[in-house]
């Protein structure tokens, strides 16, 4: 009888303890606390790694356009067959998006030198697009020359690209 007795008291003790242990495991709250510092600059350089150009043609022969090697975010060309008023040269660029986001384009035109000899515009008439992540688009410059020239002239413009992140999360 007595080793009876001492079997249900550890009996007891056990099942006290389980249920101690059982209801600190289903009560027990985890706190996780932290912080996340961004670099806004960092990250908006690794975008505009991104979304660049890729390709530059120049439509005439005799006309050059490329993209700069040490920053495909700009591109140039020159225009050596312009001869009259009115003659053109046509440049087509390609610009894609090798990132994870859609972006908001705007490629610029800027710094024409020779504003009295050139006009230089584009078909996209400065308007942004929307170039959706793993695509491409086409953008086309076209120089126009204003005068005739009596002597040789020269003149420079800028074409660089501006992208900004399309925000996926909000329709």
């Amino acid at each position: 009888m007595k080793n009876r007795k001492t079997v249900v008291v550890a009996f007891m003790l056990v099942a006290v303890l389980l249920m101690g242990v059982g209801y600190a495991a289903l009560t027990d709250v985890l706190d996780i606390t932290g912080s996340a510092d961004i670099n806004q600059s960092a990250a908006e350089e690794a975008f505009n790694e991104d979304v660049h150009f890729s390709a530059a043609v120049a439509n005439e022969t005799g006309n050059t356009a490329s993209v700069n090697p040490d920053n495909n975010d700009k591109a140039s060309f020159t225009a050596n067959t312009l001869k009259g008023k009115g003659d053109k040269a046509t440049y087509t660029y390609t610009i894609v998006n090798d990132g994870d986001l859609s972006a908001t384009i705007t490629p610029s035109i800027s710094s024409n030198t020779n504003e009295a000899y050139f006009k230089v515009y584009s078909d996209w008439n400065g308007q942004a697009k929307t170039l959706a992540a793993g695509g491409s688009v086409t953008y086309t410059v076209t120089i126009e020359l204003l005068e005739t020239p009596t002597e040789t002239i020269s003149g420079s413009c800028i074409i660089e690209l501006t992208a900004v992140s399309v925000d996926n999360t909000n329709p």
